[in-house]
């Protein structure tokens, strides 16, 4: 895009978004964080020809190495190991191991983390596992994410507006999209955007942030090279400032010919019915009653929590703690709440979830 264009675009969106703005309620920033890199002027991308360029980088990206699940990939074999903290029941190191011999047919995957562990075998896309059903640890949760499918929520309709930035030395166009209200503001973030932070001339993405408070951070240096693709070594996940994951991949290769028997559940695997899908991540808002002390400004505080089938929060996270009352409240109304279950036919789901509490604020 030209720079004449490109300014005109600025002053478009900046014109549209001063006559609303007297009008929209006051929502507090978002909190200062190194890791947040729109934080400059930004431009609405609307027309066909802009949406072409933004979405192609994407793809671009999610070809380059972020989607091991990419339709028409090699069979592979991945070994990784990582690091967990912060607020889950799930800490220290962990580990898991997939072997994905064939797209939506069969398929394994191990994990380790604390006291859970599991072994997860697919057959025709249906999984089993051999441990007794139950949740899967929000943090094993976020490893697969970060590692096979960080950007599975570009989807058509999506809403964009873009950033450029820097990062360590590179430039980035950072996409920020959201299915909301029309964004019309022209300077930083939305609570409402998630953000791909994307290396304009490499193509692979640099940070990934599904909501403000965190940040997954691809570090490509000694990276791995996969027909085609180029998978960072090193993936960071930090909320509030804190890491949370440190993730390390050991290994990613050709899944040969493995044993078929690595494929077939057993029968007590059978007896004990499909395991749960994860499902990718959504978005909920949820107005609350203002604190005591409230000056009218909306304030929101997003909660990082895994829900299951019916609706229940099985762990929860707040990923703004610089007001600790404001954390407190917005965990306690979350946990006590049940949400749309998202469900499949073929048997219990568990979705990641960020449900964005806005104090102040009527739903």
């Amino acid at each position: 895009m030209g720079s004449a264009r490109s300014l005109l675009v600025f002053l478009v969106v900046a014109m549209s978004s001063l006559a609303f703005s007297q009008s929209s309620p006051v929502v507090s920033p978002l909190p200062a964080d190194a890791l947040e890199l729109a934080t400059g002027d930004t431009l609405k991308v609307a027309n066909p020809e802009n949406r072409a360029l933004v979405l192609n980088l994407l793809e671009r990206a999610r070809q380059n190495g972020s989607e091991l699940y990419a339709a028409g990939g090699p069979a592979f074999h991945l070994k990784l190991s990582f690091t967990s903290s912060g607020q889950s029941r799930y800490t220290g190191s962990g580990e898991m191991e997939e072997i994905r011999h064939s797209r939506n047919t069969f398929w394994r995957w191990t994990a380790r983390l604390g006291d859970y562990s599991q072994v997860r075998v697919f057959q025709y896309g249906v999984p089993y596992d051999e441990k007794t059903p139950g949740p899967i640890p929000l943090r094993v949760q976020m490893v697969r994410s970060a590692v096979i499918w960080p950007m599975a929520n570009v989807r058509p309709g999506t809403r964009i507006r873009m950033a450029s930035a820097q990062w360590h030395g590179t430039e980035v166009m950072c996409a920020l999209l959201s299915f909301d209200e029309p964004v019309i503001a022209v300077h930083g973030r939305h609570w409402e955007e998630r953000e791909y932070c994307v290396d304009t001339k490499s193509a692979l993405l640099r940070i990934y942030s599904e909501a403000p408070g965190i940040y997954t951070v691809y570090d490509y240096d000694d990276a791995l090279h996969f027909h085609g693709r180029t998978l960072a070594r090193q993936i960071s996940i930090v909320e509030s400032g804190e890491p949370v994951l440190q993730i390390h991949v050991e290994s990613l290769e050709d899944a040969g010919a493995p044993d078929p028997a690595l494929f077939t559940p057993s029968k007590q695997m059978l007896a004990q019915g499909p395991g749960i899908v994860l499902m990718p991540s959504v978005r909920i808002p949820v107005g609350a009653a203002p604190p005591a002390g409230h000056t009218g400004m909306i304030q929101p505080v997003i909660v990082h929590a895994s829900v299951d089938d019916q609706g229940k929060v099985v762990e929860a996270e707040a990923l703004q703690n610089s007001d600790p009352s404001l954390s407190n409240a917005a965990l306690a109304l979350v946990k006590s709440s049940n949400y749309p279950p998202q469900r499949r036919a073929t048997g219990p789901v568990q979705t990641e979830t960020f449900i964005n509490v806005e104090f102040g604020a009527a739903r």
